[in-house]
């Protein structure tokens, strides 16, 4: 028997019903796959990442860190679970990383970005660029934090090589000026006087010309092991290039500069009595007090300029200059 009226809309409505549950289904196959596409994608970002990432509770705690952060830092997953990022960064650094994280928590700020020190199991120090951003809950309370870390010692360590005399291993001219910049700003700041010595070996082409390159290279380092051994705690030396030196000096005036450049000029008579070199040194100094204003490379040509005068003294002496 046909179905009545009735039943035909019953029929109808339990058909839309049921394509109406087969799309749903389908809808749902289709959000769960895609949610499992993107939680893949995701794990496989996290996990392979060629940075350090890490999830951050707001008091500080390690959430999740990927194996590139355990292989930076030094550390196992499971050790970095159990402490936070306190603990593994260098003393130096924690202050300045807490004051932007706080300010990050109260929403002063979006993100951050600094280079810090983590303290590795061993002792040793890593230089990482850190990025930290905030994500907020549904209330719009603080849930954790993203760390991205990029392992700096490659780019240090090159910087670090850039700066320095092959030769020597002291200072170059650019890590001298680099140097001398940040000095200069230290004791403008803290109203304190510079001194920069210049110093000019005497006879050291001859060394060259009669006993060749080898002995002169030698005689290069040793100059450059005796300055490292006279000069004070917080001196700075250099090799500024051929056989030239520069000393920085910082809090010397007039009297104490020419006194200690004075036991590097003897030390430097001693030293070629006893390797039986024809060298000494024409030293110049300069004191001053630095300004901002102040550059190296007025401390440098004022220094230069008095090792001219010692060159035109007689050599093996010492002249001052004070500014």
């Amino acid at each position: 028997m046909a179905p009545t009226g009735k039943g035909k809309a019953t029929d109808n409505l339990i058909r839309r019903l049921a394509q109406a549950a087969a799309v749903a289904q389908e809808d749902a196959r289709v959000a769960r796959e895609a949610l499992a596409d993107a939680q893949r994608r995701f794990d496989v970002t996290f996990s392979q990442a060629p940075v350090g990432i890490a999830h951050v509770r707001p008091d500080g705690g390690f959430l999740t860190v990927n194996d590139q952060f355990a292989r930076i830092t030094g550390y196992s997953r499971e050790e970095l679970l159990k402490d936070g990022f306190q603990k593994i960064t260098h003393p130096d650094d924690i202050d300045a990383d807490l004051i932007h994280f706080r300010r990050l928590l109260k929403g002063d700020i979006d993100r951050y970005v600094m280079e810090k020190r983590y303290l590795r199991p061993d002792g040793s120090v890593v230089w990482v660029n850190l990025t930290v951003a905030l994500v907020r809950d549904a209330a719009g309370e603080p849930d954790f934090c993203v760390s991205v870390i990029e392992d700096l010692s490659e780019i240090r360590k090159a910087h670090a090589d850039a700066m320095r005399d092959p030769l020597t291993g002291l200072l170059n001219r650019r890590g001298f000026v680099e140097r001398v910049s940040r000095e200069i700003a230290r004791a403008s700041k803290a109203g304190r006087s510079l001194g920069t010595a210049y110093l000019d070996l005497d006879g050291f082409k001859r060394i060259n010309d009669v006993q060749g390159h080898p002995v002169g290279d030698a005689c290069l380092i040793e100059v450059a092991r005796l300055l490292e051994t006279t000069i004070r705690p917080g001196d700075v030396v250099a090799r500024l290039g051929g056989d030239e030196f520069a000393i920085l000096m910082p809090s010397l005036g007039t009297d104490h500069a020419r006194a200690a450049v004075e036991r590097i000029r003897a030390a430097l008579v001693d030293l070629g009595k006893l390797k039986e070199w024809p060298v000494t040194g024409s030293l110049g100094v300069l004191t001053l007090m630095p300004t901002n204003d102040t550059t190296p490379d007025q401390l440098i040509a004022g220094a230069d300029a008095a090792m001219f005068r010692a060159k035109r003294g007689g050599k093996n002496c010492v002249r001052m200059t004070a500014a």
